[in-house]
């Protein structure tokens, strides 16, 4: 079964997750402002998509559909993005091995990495609260 029983849950311990991360750590968002990054993770199992949009600032998040174009797509399951926010896995290599599904340029992903570790901090707080 996977982790996020349904696209609902999934956004839920996003938001959460996010939320916590702009108000615990507002910094580690900075990196993706100052490239003006966006980001896309397309999640299957189940299907939904989360977009971090670096072009303003505070980031606009949006849950389901992005009208704008991502610099950074990431194709991947519910299980991997659990993975990768608990850090048992590396973002580099889950896109090395194919576990993520890449499009953009590599070089952009390092203004992702502080976002990325300040939701290691608060990711299985928020999946406590929602996804039980």
């Amino acid at each position: 079964m996977p982790i996020f029983s349904n696209t609902d849950t999934l956004y839920a311990v996003m938001r959460d997750m996010f939320t916590q991360v702009a108000e615990k750590n507002p910094k580690a968002f900075d990196d993706m402002v100052k490239s003006r990054l966006t980001v896309r993770f397309k999640v299957s199992q189940p299907s939904g998509e989360i977009t971090i949009d670096g072009k303003t600032r505070p980031p606009k998040l949006t849950y389901g559909a992005f009208s704008g174009r991502p610099d950074i797509d990431l194709d991947l399951t519910g299980d991997v993005l659990d993975k990768l926010l608990k850090h048992e896995i590396s973002a580099q290599k889950a896109v090395m091995d194919g576990t993520i599904k890449f499009k953009g340029n590599p070089l952009k992903l390092q203004g992702m990495l502080s976002v990325l570790k300040a939701s290691n901090a608060v990711y299985p707080d928020a999946y406590k609260a929602h996804a039980q």
